[in-house]
């Protein structure tokens, strides 16, 4: 059975969790809905994820402090508030232009029209269309309205990222807490053993001494204080014989039957099966 995590779950929801946002976004436009849906789909994972873990509390309790305040962050977006912009132009040379010559226009049909009716008439009409040219060229204030909206796909890029971390911690955490435990199993397996006396860190040291001297007869010379060694800590050593052949990893030889590596027992329970050769065709190996 896969084991349930909070990606595993996020996965399940992923497609339909995608078109609901979108919908959200592009028909309803409606961050608040958005949010509340994220906020629910993390509740239903909580309640899965724990369901699975039944048989581990502090994951559970891990898991919950998590998604709890991830559920307290999905309001920071709306806290964002969407205000009216007025950007400021600067007024085009043109405009200025335009507008002097409005006012030219109309002086001079101002003095004209008595004595000269139609080219005050055309003055007045050409102060009129300068007028207008320079109000179109006129460069103000405009209004710029902001509006604000979510990205549906990196609203779920950033839940599978979170997704991702809260299994990470939690495995990381579940881990710490092995950690002083298998200390003290650790540490009550070496206080309840007998501390190292004078006689075996001698033979520590004189095994020392053969390793870095690399003389190999005094290197046996000491390993052969090992079988009393053994014996004072209670373990026994066993050579290899027909009878006790199924304590033996058993390799074929040409020769003799011989023991390799002995069998180690203590209390009469095996520690350590031993290795032994026997030529085919005896005891065991018969073919």
């Amino acid at each position: 059975m896969e084991t349930v995590s909070m990606q595993s779950l996020l996965k399940e929801n992923e497609e339909k969790l995608l078109n609901e946002l979108r919908a959200d976004t592009l028909i309803d436009g409606n961050a608040a809905k958005s949010t509340e849906r994220l906020s629910s789909l993390l509740e239903q994972m909580l309640l899965r994820y724990n369901a699975a873990c039944a048989d581990e509390p502090v994951r559970q309790a891990l898991a919950e402090c998590m998604s709890v305040t991830a559920r307290e962050m999905l309001d920071l977006p709306l806290a964002v508030s969407a205000a009216k912009e007025t950007e400021h132009r600067k007024i085009r040379t043109g405009s200025v232009i335009c507008l002097l010559l409005a006012v030219i226009c109309g002086l001079l049909s101002v003095m004209l029209i008595r004595d000269l009716f139609v080219p005050g008439i055309v003055l007045l009409c050409a102060a009129a269309l300068f007028a207008y040219l320079s109000g179109r060229l006129w460069y103000g204030e405009r209004e710029v309205r902001v509006r604000t909206e979510a990205d549906p796909e990196q609203i779920l890029k950033t839940l599978k990222r979170t997704a991702e971390t809260m299994d990470r911690k939690a495995d990381e955490f579940m881990a710490q807490q092995l950690i002083p435990s298998q200390s003290a199993a650790h540490g009550s397996s070496f206080s309840s053993s007998a501390p190292v006396s004078d006689d075996e860190l001698r033979l520590f040291a004189d095994l020392l001494e053969a390793l870095y001297a690399e003389n190999g007869d005094f290197a046996l010379r000491q390993l052969r204080k090992l079988l009393p060694y053994l014996e004072s800590r209670g373990i026994s050593a066993a050579d290899y014989s027909p009878e006790d052949a199924e304590l033996f990893e058993i390799l074929p030889s040409r020769t003799e039957a011989v023991t390799i590596r002995p069998a180690l027992f203590s209390e009469g329970k095996l520690l350590l099966p031993g290795r032994a050769t026997e030529v085919p065709g005896d005891g065991l190996l018969g073919f």
